[in-house]
């Protein structure tokens, strides 16, 4: 379901104050002003996420995030295996 199905239709209501023509400007106009918030928003955030990431160097790059997350999850099969090996050998010897 559309959002705009949910909310009160304010632009009928200022229709029957105003008229039709009115209200659709107004509301057309609204509607721009939300995009161009929405679209405002959006470059900033992408350019808040350059700025911290290639001229401060504050934030790693997407491919050294799943690059260390590769790591850790082949360090963690290592370990499991060490641990395997260690359990293994300890019933061999008897502990």
């Amino acid at each position: 379901m559309n959002a705009q199905n949910t909310e009160h239709d304010w632009e009928e209501e200022l229709s029957k104050i105003v008229g039709d023509p009115l209200a659709f400007q107004i509301g057309y106009r609204v509607r721009r002003f939300q995009d161009q918030t929405r679209q405002l928003k959006q470059d900033g955030e992408q350019m808040l996420s350059e700025y911290l990431r290639y001229e401060l160097d504050l934030l790693p790059a997407r491919s050294e995030v799943e690059g260390f997350n590769q790591a850790v999850t082949e360090l963690e099969t290592q370990v499991e295996a060490l641990e395997a090996r260690i359990v293994n050998l300890s019933a061999k010897k008897g502990f």
